[in-house]
């Protein structure tokens, strides 16, 4: 006599895939909300964006639901997420002050978007673009309120975004210097954050928000690094000239246009 054959593994896979479903919509539906709770609260309250602020640091409780020992890991890991996330909802504060809705509404769909469907990305491709725009947004927001700020304050914060950055993208190449190449490329990013502090240029995009002139050379300058970095790799530390070269003038030739006709 044949044994039935038992159901329990096909239910089984039934049930994860159930939880697995549950579980990412529900990821889509905080993320949601946590975008529109920040563009609801700047839009009640625009003179008092600190609400607004408090609910991206509030939406990070995860770097702290593990044991203590590993939340200083966490932050490190994080600092990426974050630094776009508060730099996206100040973008999102300063185009309120010109009543561009429209815009607000916009930035708070990319705002989505990175936290849906950028931010889970880890190919090294997604991670260099993921650092690409944490530098970009978090210098942009940070110039645009840096008129409130001390100098010893921005050279910090700038300290600190291009060392987020550069470490964001050294861990997913496992490079044993990502400790030493972080801190120099944040050094880097504070001291053009010194010189941008005293000769800052911003343009003004939609006559609603304004991006400052650093951030696009911050951004080429780390397009060209990042060129050099991986042909480094490939080459077992050898930067091969053919493999940096267009890029390398393509970069160049850009800030010099932008220092010079647009400075």
């Amino acid at each position: 006599m044949e044994k039935p054959v038992s159901e329990a593994p096909k239910e089984k896979k039934m049930t994860i895939k159930r939880r697995t479903f549950f579980a990412t919509l529900l990821h889509i539906l905080f993320n949601v909300v946590v975008a529109a709770a920040s563009l609801v609260l700047l839009l009640l309250f625009p003179e008092a964006p600190w609400a607004a602020f408090l609910v991206v640091i509030a939406s990070k409780f995860r770097i702290f639901a593990v044991k203590p020992r590993f939340w200083k890991a966490n932050i490190l890991a994080s600092l990426t997420d974050f630094i776009f996330c508060l730099g996206i909802v100040v973008l999102i504060w300063l185009a309120g002050d010109s009543g561009a809705l429209w815009l607000q509404i916009i930035l708070t769909a990319i705002y989505i978007v990175w936290l849906i469907i950028i931010k889970p990305l880890a190919k090294p491709a997604a991670v260099a673009f993921q650092a690409a725009a944490s530098q970009f947004v978090g210098i942009s927001a940070l110039f645009a309120v840096a008129n409130v700020l001390t100098l010893p304050v921005t050279v910090f914060l700038c300290f600190g975004i291009g060392f987020a950055v550069a470490r964001h993208i050294l861990i997913a190449h496992q490079d044993n210097q990502l400790t030493l190449i972080s801190l120099v490329w944040g050094l880097i990013v504070a001291q053009l954050g010194f010189l941008a502090f005293h000769w800052s240029i911003a343009y003004e995009f939609f006559g609603a928000i304004k991006i400052s002139q650093f951030a696009i050379v911050a951004l080429v300058l780390g397009f060209i690094v990042e060129r050099f970095y991986s042909s480094a790799r490939k080459n077992e530390g050898k930067i091969k000239p053919q493999e940096v070269l267009w890029s390398t003038i393509f970069g160049f030739v850009l800030i010099l246009i932008l220092l010079i006709f647009f400075g």
